[in-house]
């Protein structure tokens, strides 16, 4: 069904199917959302490093795509707004689903004039106060291989990155990248960077800074809850 979802976009699928396809996906990013909301409520969070404090700046948050799901229990309800570029394919609707039940706002693009302009629109995004997360080896890696967009995109809205990194004690591990997927009741162990401002002059440093801490071990930390 996926290969057949892919050559559909969003904004496009068939008028004879739209219906069931928004069905099922908003049936299925309801059961997303409710997931997610079982964790919350029952996964343990420990912090390496400070974590970002309810008065500090907004960030670029940035993580491997493994740990997306760790990442939505611990970090998606802080208090600056969230803006994710997201790709248009019709087999992402239940994930956008998901996204605007938790708060978090969506850009669509991923190639060409599109994706240029849905990253002109998050740096405006960033300029003016909010935030938002990006994987720099995803979505289709290679495996903790960093990208650069992630560099250019806090060079040109003068937002720095947070790099964090995660691990759970109790979790499968599935996908390309060996995705992080949590029990309830799990313990999740996050590692809070320093802030990385890029600039032209020290870009190509710190991405190699950046890859660095989000590739190190993730240690026992202070409980957070």
């Amino acid at each position: 069904m996926k290969s057949q979802l892919s050559t559909y976009r969003v904004d496009n699928v068939s008028a004879w199917w739209r219906p069931l396809w928004l069905a099922g996906s908003w049936l299925i990013g309801f059961g997303f959302w409710c997931v997610w909301n079982l964790l919350q409520l029952t996964c343990r969070i420990r912090f390496e490093g400070e974590p970002p404090r309810a008065d500090a700046g907004n960030y670029i948050y940035s993580l491997w795509h493994e740990s997306w799901f760790l990442y939505f229990v611990t970090f998606v309800r802080w208090h600056r707004r969230h803006v994710w570029l997201q790709h248009p394919y019709a087999y992402m609707k239940p994930v956008h689903v998901a996204m605007r039940l938790v708060g978090i706002g969506i850009l669509l693009g991923s190639e060409g004039e599109e994706g240029r302009e849905a990253a002109r629109k998050l740096t405006a995004h960033l300029r003016d106060g909010g935030s938002t997360a990006i994987s720099p080896d995803g979505p289709q890696g290679p495996r903790r291989v960093l990208k650069k967009g992630v560099l250019h995109l806090a060079r040109d809205s003068g937002v720095p990155i947070l790099p964090l990194r995660f691990s759970a004690n109790r979790a499968l591990r599935a996908g390309w990248d060996r995705k992080y997927l949590p029990f309830p009741w799990s313990t999740i162990t996050v590692a809070c960077g320093s802030p990385i401002a890029v600039t032209d002059d020290n870009f190509e440093q710190a991405g190699q800074m950046l890859a660095a801490f989000m590739t190190g071990p993730v240690g026992q930390a202070a409980d957070s809850r």
